[in-house]
């Protein structure tokens, strides 16, 4: 149905007359908890409603969900997979682990140091836009906001030198 064009939102029931409005009713509900206004209020369509980043914000915590759990499965089926003269290492098979915490593991302070990587994976991350959820600490501190988002970004695999 995603595919045809024609996944049953409101965007596509509106246009095929079914619904009188487009309106996202779980962003609607939101905007209203939050005491905003309802005067825009984004249309549901099938990308609004999968995305967790930029989509709907009633299915924010379902859509996240689902991901994490096709992730699980996925990344089950890699290491299940996984030849030894790989050189890809899983680092953590039961759980993630932030950037900053596997900074601590001695097999990463031979790849490079702190310094050396927080600089390169500066150009990259100021170019990854600031979520709205993110700004108000942006907005504390602009600089340090990018270095502390990319030492708290998950991860969960790491190349082998």
């Amino acid at each position: 149905m995603a595919v045809a064009g024609n996944t049953p939102t409101a965007s596509f029931l509106t246009k095929i007359g079914k619904m009188q409005s487009a309106e996202c009713w779980l962003c609607r509900i939101a905007q209203e908890a939050r005491g905003e206004s309802t005067d825009v209020v984004a249309a549901e369509t099938h990308g609004h409603i999968n995305s967790a980043l930029a989509g709907c914000e009633g299915m924010a915590t379902t859509v996240t969900a689902a991901h994490h759990s096709i992730w699980r499965h996925l990344y089950d089926g890699m290491h299940a997979a996984q030849k030894p003269k790989s050189k890809l290492k899983f680092v953590m098979l039961d759980k993630e682990s932030n950037m900053s915490t596997l900074r601590r593991r001695k097999e990463f302070l031979r790849i490079c140091s702190k310094e050396d990587l927080a600089e390169k994976a500066q150009d990259t991350e100021v170019t990854i836009p600031v979520q709205k959820s993110q700004e108000a600490r942006y907005n504390l501190n602009p600089e340090s906001f990018f270095i502390n988002r990319r030492w708290g970004r998950a991860t969960r695999w790491v190349r082998n030198q």
